[in-house]
């Protein structure tokens, strides 16, 4: 961190993502409460400056809310769960409704993660086919859908203090899918069949509760004005290959070429220091805040 010039770090699991594809519910159960707490010490070594996303899983909702107070008890600062549950139990359906009030009450940001749907093959090896080209190029569809299920279904409404974090998964999908949000809701009733209060618009959900975590999509930078400047959090995604260590600094500067001072400090770290409460004053005044990850 110190030679990246990073101030505070945000940590997701690596390895860990695989296992929301454990099919087990106990087995998964078990291997999440392990992680976090092997994650609670690991961040308690210097609170100020590490943050750790708890997982959490939610075939049980009653034992996730559990494992989510028990984890914001040590001390983590978010949840994570499936990009995209199981088809028959997606975010739209009524049973998540406690599981939503637990997170808003305990104040922790939900985060969908790329690589942790919740059905599909589990962690192992295997022949990689054009087929995980072809995922990986249009892994945005899982958490869009998501985040859809829960703007469409009215959770932000009911729950207005809610965060969601759409994580690694670039910026530049955003302005379809808001327009197209905003279009089968003015269009297509019998579809979009849920109401929003005051006139407002799922596009309103999104600026007001969705915060979205990115490397290098300068496509995005440009377009922050449709994207949300308060809705992008910068991240360095270490250690893994793709990750902008130990020339971060650098690449920001390249792809944020242009953008003013202030807009920058939002992106950079004060929109990820101010979801997860990080002490502004215990770290550098330049505060950078980064995404990363844990072996």
């Amino acid at each position: 961190m110190k030679i990246d010039g990073v101030s505070g770090e945000v940590l997701y699991p690596s390895q860990g993502l695989f296992y929301f594809k454990v099919q087990d519910t106990k087995l998964q159960e078990a291997i999440f409460s392990t992680y976090n707490d092997w994650l609670a010490e690991f961040c308690s070594t210097n609170p100020q400056r590490l943050k750790g996303l708890a997982m959490i899983s939610l075939d049980d909702i009653q034992s996730g809310i559990r494992e989510m107070e028990r984890a914001a008890k040590k001390g983590l600062c978010g949840a994570m769960i499936s990009e995209y549950p199981a088809e028959a139990r997606r975010y739209l359906e009524p049973e998540y409704e406690p599981f939503w009030a637990a997170a808003q009450d305990l104040n922790m940001p939900l985060s969908l993660h790329t690589a942790t749907k919740r059905e599909g093959k589990s962690t192992g090896s295997y022949q990689r086919t054009l087929h995980d080209a072809s995922r990986r190029a249009t892994k945005a569809f899982l958490p869009a859908t998501s985040m859809c299920d829960m703007i469409f279904a009215g959770v932000f409404e009911r729950y207005s203090k809610l965060k969601l974090a759409i994580v690694e998964f670039e910026l530049s999908w955003v302005p379809y899918v808001l327009t197209n949000m905003d279009y089968c809701y003015r269009e297509r009733h019998e579809e979009a069949f849920y109401r929003f209060k005051n006139q407002m618009k799922p596009s309103d959900f999104y600026y007001q509760h969705v915060v979205l975590s990115f490397q290098e999509d300068d496509i995005g930078v440009r377009m922050r004005d449709v994207i949300g400047v308060d809705n992008m959090m910068w991240g360095s995604d270490y250690p893994h290959s793709e990750s902008t260590f130990p020339k971060s600094r650098e690449v920001l500067d390249e792809i944020l070429q242009g953008v003013p001072d202030d807009e920058r400090a939002k992106v950079v770290g004060l929109n990820a220091a101010k979801l997860y409460d990080f002490d502004l004053d215990a770290v550098s005044q330049e505060v950078v805040t980064s995404a990363a990850e844990t072996a």
